[in-house]
């Protein structure tokens, strides 16, 4: 920790300065310190901030709730009404309010971490204990550990719900039959997940590195695709971490549910008479 920070004149350098200096963003995350042995990456730091940041802003900005929301809580309030629409569309009022805040939280996540690579706060160097000089922030989503990590997590929550669903003899008849690709399912999930949102992010941080040094006049125009590019992943991921606990859960309610008649999965389970699908 003693060496993680060198000085006023090293965290001040440019953007220019800092390219220059570690060159275009390389896959493997860089090592800032370590604690008890274990190497944290400037993507894990970033990963704490963005952590840190938004508790404090949902804090800050609920802590006098009002029964006629002004100002910040409007904007929180949008938020999770949207997503409640979206997840009660999905899978139904009942599922969707046990799923909703693990998915609204994995969007807001993924949506902070790919906005905040993308400032130029991004660009500030630091020299770690090795005596490398490395950023100090890099977005998490451009690293593959912090991507599969999620990924795999999200597809885990989903298979254990799907086995308290089926049952053990349900779950493992499941794997087996009629469907011996359901394994496959299983592993390319979590692939797809994780290497989707690492891809276009990491290519954004190349970009952005590339063109700050090819045509730095016109970076805004690459920050506001990013941007773009930022909310559109994060996007993606969420929904389909929605649709894959929908499709894990469906079993639940296929036989006689009332609230998820309405919903797009309820209709599905009906007809296929509560069968994976």
């Amino acid at each position: 920790m003693q060496h993680l920070f060198a000085g006023p004149g090293l965290l001040a350098q440019s953007g220019a300065e800092a390219t220059t200096t570690s060159g275009t963003p390389q896959p493997p995350a860089e090592v800032l310190f370590h604690i008890a042995g274990l190497p944290v990456t400037n993507s894990i730091f970033t990963a704490w901030v963005v952590i840190l940041i938004l508790v404090l802003f949902v804090y800050l900005s609920t802590r006098n709730m009002k029964m006629i929301p002004s100002g910040v809580q409007n904007l929180w309030e949008l938020i999770v009404e949207l997503w409640v629409g979206v997840s009660e569309q999905t899978m139904g009022r009942r599922r969707a309010r046990r799923f909703m805040p693990l998915v609204a939280t994995s969007f807001l996540f993924i949506l902070f971490s790919n906005w905040f690579g993308t400032l130029p706060i991004g660009y500030f160097t630091v020299r770690n204990g090795d005596g490398e000089t490395v950023p100090l922030f890099r977005s998490a989503d451009s690293d593959l550990n912090v991507t599969a990590s999620m990924a795999i997590l999200m597809i885990l929550i989903a298979e254990i719900f799907e086995f308290r669903s089926l049952g053990p003899f349900g779950y493992i008849k499941g794997l087996l039959i009629p469907n011996p690709m359901r394994w496959l399912e299983i592993f390319t999930r979590p692939l797809s997940l994780a290497f989707r949102l690492f891809g276009n992010i990491f290519a954004g941080e190349v970009l952005l590195a590339t063109m700050l040094t090819v045509a730095p006049y016109v970076m805004f125009v690459f920050i506001g695709l990013e941007l773009f590019v930022g909310l559109i992943q994060a996007l993606i991921f969420s929904m389909l971490s929605l649709v894959f606990l929908s499709i894990a859960t469906v079993h639940e309610d296929a036989h006689g549910a009332h609230d998820d008649n309405h919903s797009i999965e309820g209709e599905i389970a009906q007809t296929s008479h509560g069968q994976p699908f």
